[in-house]
């Protein structure tokens, strides 16, 4: 007797893991299914040339599904191209990468949006100076500040070409330069002080500019000069990466 219940309780447990087994299976298939639909309506609302890649967090992903709210998405692209107000290119973040937390699923499953996320991406200087409007040459100068090179318009003398370094800021959403030092172009000039010097290139190189088209909810909140560009990091809540800010 007490081997037949010893067999049953086996049987039960082989049937168990056998169930376990499928449902693993099944929560893996399901979630690569998903990832892959989500990276291609982002693909296709943010016309990224590749798909992005796309890693649903959390196990199991299926109870998650059933719930309508995901507890994590990664979403990373090599490119996303988005405008800059004052320019007349696009701009380019490249490796962009996301966290979003607390993804919402919506309209049938169609569009997803995360009550939070932070972010990243690098933009070129070369790409940043032909998106600004006044096209200065920018560069890395070192210890987190950024070489920038401009044509002013110096007040009863003419256009000169000027270069100095600065800071990086964020505000509002918004890029800007702060702490211009360094100046040269116009000290050959008699009785043209530091303080107009700062004020001409502030003129030329100062005006904040706001990054348009990145996904709802999410703003540049930090920018810092680095060897190979400037790293911009973004946050915000309620953010879809289907659709753009203005």
């Amino acid at each position: 007797m007490e081997g037949k219940y010893m067999r049953a309780v086996r049987r039960l447990l082989i049937v168990l893991l056998v169930l376990a087994g499928l449902f693993v299976v099944a929560d893996r298939v399901a979630v690569n299914l998903a990832q892959s639909q989500v990276a291609s309506q982002i693909q296709s609302s943010r016309k990224l040339p590749q798909k992005p890649g796309v890693d649903i967090e959390g196990f199991p992903f299926l109870t998650q599904l059933l719930g309508g709210k995901l507890d994590e998405v990664k979403v990373h692209a090599d490119s996303m191209v988005v405008q800059g107000t004052g320019g007349v290119q696009p701009v380019t973040l490249q490796n962009f990468q996301a966290d979003l937390k607390g993804v919402k699923l919506e309209n049938n499953y169609s569009t997803a949006v995360a009550d939070t996320a932070v972010g990243s991406a690098l933009i070129s200087y070369a790409n940043l100076s032909s998106a600004m409007q006044s096209h200065p040459a920018l560069s890395y100068g070192g210890a987190g500040r950024v070489k920038v090179a401009v044509t002013v318009d110096v007040p009863l003398i003419g256009s000169r070409h000027i270069s100095g370094t600065a800071k990086l800021t964020a505000s509002n959403g918004a890029l800007g330069v702060t702490d211009v030092s360094g100046i040269t172009g116009l000290s050959d000039l008699p009785g043209v002080g530091d303080a107009l010097v700062e004020s001409l290139a502030a003129a030329a190189i100062g005006p904040q500019f706001q990054l348009s088209g990145l996904p709802t909810g999410l703003e540049v909140t930090q920018v810092q000069a680095e060897p190979n560009g400037v790293l911009a990091t973004v946050a915000g809540t309620g953010v879809s990466l289907s659709n753009t800010s203005d």
